[in-house]
């Protein structure tokens, strides 16, 4: 697995925040993409979650972002926000494989973290590269990123 420092550019995100199982975020990603496309809004990449919550004991809860990136002169509307992220260091790296594999590739990179002098400065950022409504779930790339600083 690469893991690399990369700088993101500013973005323009339509996110919906929501408290719930993670099961639910394909519905959450086809209700944004519909808006999208209902509003005729140019997208400018695959959908993401950025998790604010992990899974605890005996609660399939957590809190997370579900969104795209926009472009243009772009407006919210009922559940659905848009917010500027300002340009941001990352360490990332491209998981491939099922979902419930991806905690192996989180600790890869929590170790790459610590032994590299960084600091995790932020919540964790999956952008989903493709869809298991389109590949098998081997086929599947994650891509995660930290927010760091170098220490």
């Amino acid at each position: 697995m690469n893991i690399e420092e990369k700088l993101v550019e500013e973005e323009q995100l339509a996110i919906i925040n929501y408290r719930g199982p993670p099961e639910d975020m394909a519905n959450l990603i086809n209700e944004l993409s519909a808006w999208a496309e209902d509003h005729e809004i140019d997208v400018a990449g695959p959908p993401f979650a950025i998790y604010y919550s992990t899974p605890k004991e005996g609660t399939e809860d957590i809190t997370y972002d579900v969104g795209l990136s926009v472009q243009g002169e772009v407006e919210g509307s009922g559940k659905i926000i848009i917010a500027t992220v300002l340009e941001h260091k990352v360490i990332s790296a491209v998981h491939k494989g099922p979902y419930s594999d991806l905690k192996d590739t989180y600790q890869t990179m929590v170790k790459f973290v610590l032994e590299n002098n960084y600091d995790i400065i932020g919540s964790p950022k999956e952008i989903y590269l493709n869809s298991p409504e389109d590949v098998s779930t081997s086929e599947l790339m994650t891509e995660i990123q930290f927010p760091v600083i170098k220490m």
